[in-house]
């Protein structure tokens, strides 16, 4: 098949775009680099083989149609969006833009082409803190940060074109996207996500892992996340693309593990992981982090048959691989 990705210099992207070479398809990155690296599309030529690249910034609406006229693709997957909460609180004017606004000009340019299957890289932070976990997908959403009301509005977007303008979207709702594949990882600038923050305070002693709040309602008082091995994550993205080929409409899933990771676990199981110790601060709580964040993926298992395979050790042995090859620039 044919499969555009925007933001395929990115996480996620990267490792979605490498497994669908690898599976045979053909594989067209869309990316304007502000976040992505050239050096992570390098890799993935190396490991899996060619792939057009189109370097276009969704906010630049002729750019982009001048970027995607008279092309044709079986499925777009978009994860191009900023991703930082704590960004999001304090700059809600430039998630909007990028998140809602580039994200609305890529579907106005798909249904002029029309080009009608989409998979959207939403986020568990479209729920905000909830009172019962696991959060099933009908639960009421309520999103504690610009982010998460970014994604929850991307969400409606694509719910009406696909009810009104003969869109065909699967929403996959993430829950701590997390580990690495070979070559390539986590790679964001600056790092906020906690397992390479981790790994990282492991590598070297001048760095401090900040546990953000030990005041939680939790059983030892820090936040509790559902980690997910990225590359179950790349396998729900791929069997989504044949889930729409043969169901229409709008189909929202939870994409994780169903089992939560405190931050004091996720510390105690990368020093086992590591053989070393860590050394962290308790801080103040960040703003906009939910004390927990679990999924129940009932719904994705039995509608498309996707189950995570890896674990909360799984994802950190891979992530300390990487983390050991890692530029120490991304820190800096």
């Amino acid at each position: 098949m044919n499969i555009l990705l925007t933001g395929g210099a990115g996480y996620i992207g990267s490792h979605c775009t490498l497994e669908l070479i690898k599976r045979g398809h053909k594989v067209t990155v869309l990316d304007n680099l502000e976040r992505g690296h050239q050096e992570t599309l390098d890799t993935i030529k190396q490991q899996g083989g060619e792939f057009e690249f189109l370097k276009l910034d969704l906010r630049n609406l002729e750019e982009l149609r001048n970027g995607l006229r008279d092309r044709q693709f079986d499925a777009v997957i978009h994860f191009a969006a900023y991703i930082d909460v704590g960004e999001s609180v304090r700059e809600p004017a430039k998630y909007f833009e990028n998140n809602v606004v580039g994200s609305q000009y890529l579907f106005q340019i798909l249904l002029e082409n029309k080009v009608n299957n989409v998979i959207f890289s939403s986020s568990a932070a479209v729920y905000g803190t909830q009172e019962i976990v696991p959060i099933p997908e009908t639960a009421e959403k309520h999103p504690d940060s610009p982010y998460g009301e970014t994604k929850l509005l991307m969400e409606m977007i694509l719910e009406n074109y696909c009810q009104y303008s003969g869109m065909n979207a699967v929403a996959l709702r993430y829950f701590n996207p997390s580990g690495a594949e070979g070559n390539i990882g986590e790679r964001h600038y600056p790092e906020t996500h906690a397992v390479p923050r981790v790994l990282k305070a492991l590598m070297d002693d001048k760095f401090t892992f900040g546990v953000f709040g030990s005041d939680y309602n939790t059983p030892d008082g820090s936040c509790i996340r559902d980690f997910i091995h990225i590359q179950d994550l790349v396998d729900a993205h791929i069997a989504c693309i044949d889930f729409l080929n043969n169901n229409k409409g709008f189909h929202a899933f939870n994409v994780a593990t169903g089992k939560g990771t405190s931050v004091l676990e996720l510390i105690n199981t990368a020093e086992e992981v590591s053989g070393r110790k860590l050394n962290y601060k308790i801080q103040p709580r960040r703003e906009g982090d939910p004390a927990q964040l679990v999924a129940d993926p009932t719904k994705i298992s039995s509608e498309i048959g996707w189950k995570a395979k890896f674990d909360i050790k799984d994802i950190l042995k891979s992530a300390w691989e990487f983390e050991q090859k890692r530029p120490m620039s991304d820190y800096q």
